[in-house]
């Protein structure tokens, strides 16, 4: 008992790692799978407990041979290792493997690796993958420091052909010994920290390096003690970017290398850091979370939707992250990942089915990314549940638009008319898409009846808004409209009306002078198809339409004669011929 307690005293003295061991007594010891006798032996023979689990084979035919090897490395350790370090026996492994429903035989995840050794009470342990050149065995071992043993890094141990298992552990046990050996100096570095010997902590964990170039546990050493000594931050960067090389899965080195780039301001190295750190503690949501945070705040987006995607791989119906990627992508403009993470939530997440903004945003990715397909889709599933909602029907009507369903568009129009009767916007965009398919020219049958239709809504236009710039723009299309049938001499009733309203629509006067040119030489042809209509019908009431026709022709074509003087002049000749004959034609038919 006296060694014993001394032995809890220097612990404590230098650290304090291992006073559990006295307080917690036979708990742990259960805990750890070993006896009571064994326990005494280790704790006389060395602090440090060393976990070895089965490396993952590469291929199915290593399957065999590792956990073989991995039962005889574990006794070959617990010999040659007995005066420097406690190894688990294969039967205390199975027994606490057994406890948690695993095979003794399994390879266990990294995860799951972790807290096996944390239930078991290791100060390290070791992992890696097993394969064969031939007939060669080749490992990777990684040495995975919990308790601050030393027993840190990598290593590679390449067999000879036709090795067995056991000869093959052998070799592996010689490169651990040599693991453990400078786990012991860089034990020796620790313990001049606690002391507060800073510079000869330095000077051991320099030692280490000599064998071990970039020991992750003497670089971590290191890096403390220059902190503590105040020595510039790219000091400490050095000795901190060595453990990450070193092991490369050192969360713990991510995590510190991310906060000294951190007081440096340098984000990008720092955001590099904390990504590397997140991938390895793959479980660790608000870790994750807080990363792809820091990657969008500093616009990293696809630093942030890489993170995001990783974790969703995994974790498929988490809610918050979904939301995050759908942030980052939409902020950075990656739209075909904002459309992919914001279905992701729709079918995650019940309320946004009545959810007009949640609409408004994944029609929106659908519309910048050009997926017209998506945006049809997503826009009506949101009529069909908002169906009111003039912001989603203006986009469904879009879509419909692109898709050539012109019916279907122009019935969304109306009904954005009928909510809204100073709605004029819906009703230009009804006229543009009618109109713009209207062709006038005498090789073309002229469709009437998407003209007419064109007209109406560009009419309803006019009685929605007294806007100057609206109702001008109008002026300009009808002008445009009833021009070309004056040319092309076709409709002159229809353009004989138009042209009417461009001139009453022109609030600017900009228009007058050209649309009375055109009203003029319709009216003057419109005339010419009235007047024998007039004839056989001997009817007052046409009389006096054709008298006016005359009356607003010479109006017209006096407004616009500069335009074409000669043609004026012309004009002018036939209204005046037709002026002349309108008294004969009132006694004629013996109108008062």
């Amino acid at each position: 008992m006296t060694h014993i307690r001394m032995a809890e005293i220097m612990r404590s003295a230098i650290g304090g790692r291992h006073v559990r061991w006295a307080a917690i007594g036979a708990a742990i010891l259960m805990m750890a799978g070993t006896t009571a006798a064994e326990a005494q032996l280790a704790l006389a023979r060395s602090d440090e407990r060393l976990l070895v689990l089965v490396p993952e084979p590469q291929q199915a035919t290593d399957t065999s041979f590792a956990v073989e090897f991995t039962t005889e490395l574990r006794e070959e350790l617990r010999k040659k290792l007995r005066q420097k370090l406690y190894v688990y026996s294969t039967e205390r492994v199975c027994e606490v493997l057994e406890q948690s429903a695993y095979a003794c035989d399994v390879v266990l995840s990294p995860v799951d690796a972790d807290r096996l050794a944390r239930a078991v009470k290791a100060d390290a342990y070791m992992v890696g993958s097993l394969s064969h050149d031939g007939t060669t065995p080749i490992g990777s071992f990684r040495f995975v420091d919990l308790q601050r043993s030393g027993v840190a890094g990598w290593v590679e141990v390449r067999g000879a052909p036709g090795d067995s298992p056991r000869s093959y552990a052998q070799s592996v046990a010689d490169t651990v010994d040599a693991v453990v050996k400078a786990a012991a100096r860089v034990r020796e570095c620790s313990e001049r920290v606690n002391r507060g010997d800073f510079e000869d902590a330095k000077r051991r964990a320099l030692r280490v390096f000599q064998e071990y170039p970039n020991h992750p546990a003497a670089a971590m050493c290191a890096e403390l003690a220059s902190e503590a000594m105040r020595e510039p931050v790219d000091s400490q960067i050095v000795y901190v970017e060595r453990a990450v090389v070193g092991d490369s899965l050192l969360a713990r080195g991510w995590e510190r290398l991310g906060r000294l780039y951190q007081s440096q301001s340098d984000t990008v190295q720092a955001l590099n850091a904390f990504s590397r750190q997140s991938m390895i503690q793959a479980t660790d949501r608000q870790l994750r979370t807080g990363v792809v945070a820091g990657a969008m705040t500093t616009n990293n987006y696809e630093i942030a939707r890489e993170l995001a995607d990783e974790w969703l791989m995994r974790y498929s119906g988490d809610l918050e992250m979904m939301q995050l990627k759908a942030r980052a992508c939409v902020e950075g403009g990656i739209w075909d990942c904002a459309l992919e993470a914001l279905a992701q939530q729709y079918e995650v997440d019940t309320a946004l089915v009545s959810d007009t903004v949640f609409y408004q945003q994944i029609i929106g990715a659908a519309q910048a990314l050009g997926d017209t397909t998506a945006q049809l889709e997503w826009s009506a599933r949101a009529v069909a549940n908002a169906p009111d909602n003039r912001g989603l029907l203006r986009a469904h009507a879009s879509a419909l638009a692109v898709m050539g369903m012109t019916d279907s568009v122009l019935g969304i129009y109306d009904h954005l008319i009928e909510l809204d009767p100073t709605d004029y916007r819906s009703a230009l965009a009804g006229a543009r898409l009618l109109l713009e398919d209207v062709v006038i020219d005498t090789a073309v049958p002229l469709d009437t009846a998407s003209l007419l239709r064109g007209i109406g809504y560009l009419d309803q236009a006019t009685q929605a808004t007294q806007d100057t710039s609206v109702l001008m723009n109008v002026a300009v299309t009808y002008y445009q409209k009833g021009s070309a049938l004056v040319q092309t001499r076709q409709a002159m009733p229809i353009a004989v009306d138009i042209l009417e309203k461009a001139i009453a629509n022109d609030l600017l006067r900009q228009l007058q002078t050209q649309a009375h040119f055109f009203l003029g030489y319709g009216l003057m042809m419109r005339i010419f198809e009235f007047d024998p209509e007039v004839t056989a019908s001997e009817s007052c009431e046409l009389v006096e339409e054709e008298a006016a026709m005359v009356a607003r022709g010479l109006e017209a074509t006096e407004i616009g004669a500069e335009i074409s003087p000669n043609a004026a002049d012309q004009f002018r000749q036939q209204f005046v011929n037709f002026e002349q004959r309108i008294p004969t034609l009132r006694q004629a038919y013996g109108c008062q």
